[in-house]
């Protein structure tokens, strides 16, 4: 074991390998089975980025010890880097060599290395304590490797969703029709009042409502829809009206038939009056729709 302690310090992590397999076969029951060896085993193969024979090996470990701590340690790492999710396999490309190739070296090095060559024996005074404050910190080192992929991640699927929302104002910008970008969504306001004083649709109201649903045919987003509703004297100030609301259900049905999409596609609500998107209470005989891409 000192010869493997020696060439995963080195970074011959082929030859660490070699001897721990060449171990194995001589005494597979004695050497194979010995949970130090399991577990520096699966440290070996996490560090080669070899994850699925990391986890074997851990759980071998288990049936030995199920609450080793090293193998659950190991094995919540891996399930972390291989975790369904946006942009997952971006973040397992990403994140296999810079976080298991830098974590698990130094489990190698200072924890699984040094525990099987006796350097540290837990009877010898400060050995376990020193074994704990290395754990601490390679522990330390995994979460802050964690956080920085995850923010990472964040990062791109944000920047991945405002490129999405910018190439779809792209495409639905046309007379009459005001796309603008804001974050991952594009909220769409019509230069015009589509109403008439009530819930009537003027034509050119109805027009754009067609030509907006039209760009909606299949496409994978969220779309909401707020209504909206001129002030009157002596109306509320706020909260909404029923008015808006029966405006963002008639233009959902006219999106919904323009596009082919179902009605249960539209979410629908009323605006609040202080969110009018014009000063002028003709245009705001209108509805906003807010397209968020997937």
């Amino acid at each position: 074991m000192a010869r493997v302690r020696t060439a995963a310090r080195a970074g011959d992590l082929d030859e660490a390998l070699r001897l721990l397999r060449a171990a194995e076969a001589r005494d597979a029951r004695t050497v194979g089975e010995r949970p130090e060896v399991l577990d520096l085993f699966a440290r070996v193969h996490a560090q080669r980025g070899e994850l699925d024979a990391a986890a074997t090996y851990w759980r071998r470990l288990q049936t030995h010890d199920p609450a080793h701590p090293a193998a659950q340690a190991g094995l919540t790492r891996i399930t972390r880097l291989t975790a369904d999710g946006p942009r997952a396999s971006l973040a397992r490309h990403r994140t296999r060599t810079a976080v298991v190739a830098a974590v698990c070296a130094l489990a190698v090095v200072a924890t699984g290395a040094v525990a099987l060559t006796g350097d540290e024996e837990p009877g010898r005074p400060g050995g376990t304590e020193r074994a704990a404050a290395t754990e601490q910190q390679i522990e330390e080192r995994v979460r802050k490797e964690l956080e920085a992929a995850q923010e990472a991640d964040r990062t791109d699927e944000e920047t991945r969703r405002e490129e999405a929302a910018e190439a779809l104002a792209v495409t639905l910008r046309s007379p009459g029709i005001r796309p603008q970008v804001r974050g991952g969504s594009v909220e769409v306001a019509f230069t015009e009042g589509v109403f008439s004083e009530g819930a009537e649709l003027t034509p050119e109201g109805a027009a754009r409502l067609a030509t907006l649903g039209e760009h909606l045919t299949r496409l994978d987003a969220r779309i909401a829809i707020r209504g909206h509703a001129a002030t009157v004297p002596g109306a509320p100030r706020s909260g909404g009206s029923v008015l808006a609301l029966w405006r963002a259900l008639i233009a959902a049905r006219e999106l919904s038939a323009a596009s082919g999409e179902p009605l249960t596609a539209f979410a629908t609500s009323s605006a609040d009056q202080r969110e009018a998107p014009y000063p002028e209470d003709a245009k705001n005989r209108t509805v906003t729709v807010v397209i968020t891409p997937a």
